[in-house]
């Protein structure tokens, strides 16, 4: 009987390097849905084959077959038919659920930023591996694509958690390359209601052709971590770039690369911004040069009440503030909301997957 990995056990899977080259062809495979759970010696076969996934594990099928311990697996029992390429075969007996249908097992249990978090992960060209030195490793390609997770969604049809996806892609990036890329976009691109900044995120990392400066005015290729669009053809630049500078730049080459990319930038009409962690963390300073962004794309300024603006800024520290927590390994935010409904004291980060030097600009 084949097993099939689910939820937060699929997820750890997609995250091996093992399988890297496999996801990067896209590769995925058509199961029927386990009639029963794995017993213990079929669990032992999936440790040995995968010794670092976290306990229990996830598993997928119709019934509870066996009888196992709750610290080894955790069954999840559903009779959703799996469309065709919902899995990747992992042995002969050994399946886990594709990206596409992994982030609709995981939506009921997610809060929705945690979804549009995840969704960037999954979009997007890095994967969140704390066993790793950096924290993560980075992606050729994407796991997967908008298009391939509407697909999905349409072939399963109205099933629990298909309505939380598609409402989650309409906010999610594409093409990020690091956590805090994610980060980055979800602050400047949610609505206020959310804490964001409603800004009209273009892209991510996609190829700017620039002047080089040097070299006889050649030109060259920039990749901007975020790029907003101009509001008209008379704002005072077509466009501007967001890039998040981590600790690999603190170096005076490092300055120097960094300097070059802005004036590249600014002789083919783009305004960059580059942000450190400290500026990143204060609110005053993300208010401040988001401010300048509006002017530069041709946006006027929003008229608030005094109320409103209160409003939106603290839902904009607590925007900041829930993205801290959410480190892509610990999803939690289910219980974050309860404990803040029974006016419990606020979680603090116990630590970060992904080191902050571990990102910068490509």
């Amino acid at each position: 009987m084949p097993t099939l990995l689910s939820h937060t056990t699929a997820l750890e899977v997609l995250r091996s390097v093992t399988l890297k080259r496999a996801l990067e062809r896209g590769e995925r495979a058509s199961a029927p849905l386990p009639e029963r759970s794995p017993s213990r010696a079929e669990i032992g076969a999936v440790l040995e084959r995968f010794p670092r996934l976290t306990l229990p594990i996830h598993v997928c099928a119709t019934r509870q077959g066996h009888v196992v311990s709750p610290q080894l697996a955790r069954v999840h029992r559903s009779r959703v038919a799996l469309p065709a390429g919902s899995t990747i075969r992992l042995t002969d007996e050994v399946f886990c659920s594709s990206p596409e249908h992994l982030v609709v097992q995981m939506a009921p249990t997610l809060t929705r930023l945690e979804l549009v978090f995840l969704l960037g992960e999954l979009l997007g060209t890095y994967a969140i591996a704390p066993e790793h030195e950096d924290g993560m490793f980075k992606r050729r390609v994407p796991l997967t694509t908008r298009e391939r997770i509407l697909a999905h969604l349409d072939a399963l049809g109205p099933v629990p958690g298909t309505a939380q996806v598609r409402s989650a892609l309409g906010m999610a990036c594409e093409r990020s390359a690091s956590p805090y890329e994610t980060r980055l976009s979800m602050r400047l691109g949610l609505k206020p209601s959310l804490g964001g900044y409603h800004l009209r995120v273009l892209s991510m990392n996609a190829p700017i052709e620039v002047v080089r400066i040097k070299a006889a005015l050649g030109t060259g290729i920039r990749k901007p971590d975020v790029l907003l669009g101009a509001a008209s053809v008379h704002a005072p630049f077509s466009g501007v770039s967001f890039d998040y500078n981590g600790g690999l730049h603190k170096t005076p080459e490092g300055f120097e690369r960094d300097a070059r990319r802005q004036n590249e930038m600014l002789a083919v009409d783009f305004k960059n911004y580059v942000l450190t962690k400290s500026l990143y963390d204060d609110l005053d300073y993300m208010d401040g040069i988001v401010a300048r962004a509006r002017k530069d794309l041709g946006m006027s300024a929003p008229h608030l009440t005094r109320d409103e603006a209160a409003r939106r800024r603290a839902r904009r520290a607590w925007l900041h503030d829930e993205l801290e927590l959410i480190d892509g390994v610990n999803w939690n935010g289910r219980e974050r909301e309860q404990r803040a409904a029974a006016g419990a004291p606020e979680e603090q980060p116990t630590f970060e997957p992904v080191p902050v030097e571990a990102y910068g600009l490509d």
